[in-house]
């Protein structure tokens, strides 16, 4: 199939919830009207790759979704690197802040459990698709993977939840199904992650670009095994990756990874493929004329821009990236990521890099004051360098690559047509650098950070104990993937309850104050415990 198939899911989606039931609430209906579909659908090739495409859509979907602007994205980033602008949407200021409940608006539990049903589907009718037996596996395995990381996003997102494994309208019982125990969930990560490694092929041609891999498997199980603490495991796993027939590395320029010019590149591992050119307006979702392009920009491009200004950096995020400056002599002062992670004044603090301009060649003056309005509802403390106030805005996952008036503006879809590098190989090396440093092969982990730092133009670094270099693999996880997500459920599986809060409320973490340990979680949406009574609320909660 090719990829643009899988760009663009519309056709294909509303075909899914014709054989299957698409949310939570249709498990109630215990009628099939579309046994008949089930027994003609399944009968070529074609439709079983059609199918396919619909497991990946509510994963990245545009506006809600998993990586959507309005839900999972504003979700994930509720750590101490982010800042949420006030009096912005409540229903993502609640989780942002600690103060969520049960009916705080648009979860994406519902949303998850579509691509996991559509899955469930292809995994119980691809084999009896009339196609050879490698293309059957194959499929099997990529509906594999996806069901895996479905389940992933739902564990370390909400701890126990249903654990369904056939189609929702096969069994009586998936109406009313209780949570499995958050061990039993990741169980099912793990297997069907081996499984998916089994199936999946190395490489895929050019066409497919964007579809599951083998390497795309390993590298999650590794992760989940990290996150499991099965230390030994995911060392042997994530090292495959290091070495043919897999051919990962780290992009020479940190920034190439994430711009639409420099998409599946060699440092992407699994990559979601948008297209703003495909359908019609701004608003995307699973219509047949919708656009499937990339959004993230309007959520994040500061004021003035073409974007919302929904978050900035906080003071704690730049105070780290700040604190070890490059050797005398570079040719930047800071940390190189910082370049492609934060707009700001370079000529502020005495910097080798000539002061940008962006969006139609908009100073950073121009910039900062043009998001005035939205600043003076309150904004961080940045630090002071050079004698001179820090003023921060974000850059990463904006536009400003193209330095054209309103780039991150979503209501013109030439704007929308950026990637989203979901696993990147520096996640790999920093996994298996944790991972080395909890079963004491010390020089491997060493090896690992000394790839990060040197492409963060860093100066050469040692380590004397596990307990440094696993400091080192904290601090680098924080400026690497600054802004994409994970440095929330990192200090969740890093720090107790009590150590977490402490790092919050030092770094002035809004909402710190608010945070138990329930927020480990997120809470089951109560309306999906309306719908199912089987189900108990997160015990947490």
């Amino acid at each position: 199939m090719n990829f643009s198939t899988i760009k663009r899911t519309s056709f294909a989606a509303f075909l899914a919830c014709t054989f299957a039931a698409c949310n939570e609430s249709e498990f109630l209906n215990l009628t099939n009207p579309n046994q008949a579909v089930d027994k003609t659908f399944w009968t070529s090739e074609a439709n079983a790759q059609a199918a396919m495409a619909t497991v990946y859509s509510p994963i990245r979907g545009q506006m809600y979704g998993y990586f959507g602007g309005y839900t999972g994205w504003h979700t994930m980033n509720r750590a101490d690197d982010v800042w949420f602008i006030l009096n912005e949407e409540m229903h993502n200021w609640e989780p942002a802040t600690y103060t969520n409940t049960p009916n705080t608006a648009e979860s994406d539990f519902d949303r998850l459990y579509q691509a996991i049903n559509r899955a469930n589907v292809v995994m119980k009718n691809v084999r009896n698709v009339p196609m050879s037996d490698a293309k059957k596996n194959e499929l099997y395995g990529e509906a594999a993977f996806l069901r895996g990381y479905t389940y992933f996003l739902l564990v370390t997102n909400f701890g126990d939840v249903p654990l369904r494994l056939v189609p929702a309208l096969d069994d009586q019982a998936e109406v009313m199904k209780a949570s499995s125990p958050e061990a039993d969930i990741w169980k099912q990560v793990i297997a069907d992650f081996k499984t998916a490694k089994e199936f999946l092929p190395v490489t895929r041609p050019a066409k497919e670009s964007g579809r599951v891999t083998k390497g795309a498997a390993i590298a999650h199980l590794g992760k989940a095994l990290c996150y499991t603490k099965q230390y030994a495991e995911a060392e042997t796993e994530l090292r495959l990756l290091l070495s043919a027939p897999y051919a990962y590395d780290l992009t020479a320029e940190f920034g190439d990874n994430f711009t639409e010019y420099t998409e599946n590149n060699k440092e992407s591992v699994f990559e979601i493929q948008y297209d703003g050119s495909f359908g019609q307006g701004a608003w995307g979702s699973e219509g047949p004329n919708d656009t499937q392009g990339f959004v993230i920009p309007n959520f994040t491009g500061p004021q003035g821009t073409g974007g919302w200004f929904k978050w900035m950096p906080t003071a704690s995020i730049v105070s780290s990236f700040v604190q070890e400056q490059r050797p005398a002599g570079s040719d930047t002062r800071f940390d190189k990521r910082m370049y492609t992670s934060f707009f700001w004044k370079h000529s502020d603090f005495t910097d080798n890099v000539p002061d940008g301009a962006w969006f139609g060649n908009m100073s950073f003056d121009e910039i900062w004051e043009a998001s005035a309005s939205k600043r003076l509802r309150g904004q961080p403390d940045y630090p002071t360098i050079d004698g001179k106030k820090g003023r921060f805005l974000i850059k990463k996952f904006t536009n400003y690559y193209k330095n054209v008036k309103d780039a991150n503006s979503h209501y013109n879809q030439a704007n929308q047509n950026n990637n989203l590098r979901v696993m990147r190989f520096a996640e790999v090396l920093l996994l298996h650098a944790e991972a080395c440093a909890k079963t004491n092969k010390l020089g491997d982990a060493a090896a690992d950070l000394t790839r990060i730092r040197n492409r963060a133009g860093l100066a050469p670094k040692t380590w004397g104990s596990a307990d440094a270099i696993m400091a080192e693999v904290i601090h680098q996880n924080e400026l690497e993937f600054f802004f994409e997500g994970h440095r929330f459920f990192d200090l969740k599986r890093w720090y107790n309850y009590a150590d977490m809060k402490q790092i919050l409320v030092a770094n002035k973490k809004q909402g710190a104050e608010n945070f138990q340990q329930k927020h480990y979680y997120l809470p089951i949406p109560q309306n999906e415990l309306n719908t199912n009574t089987a189900i108990r609320q997160h015990p947490l909660w």
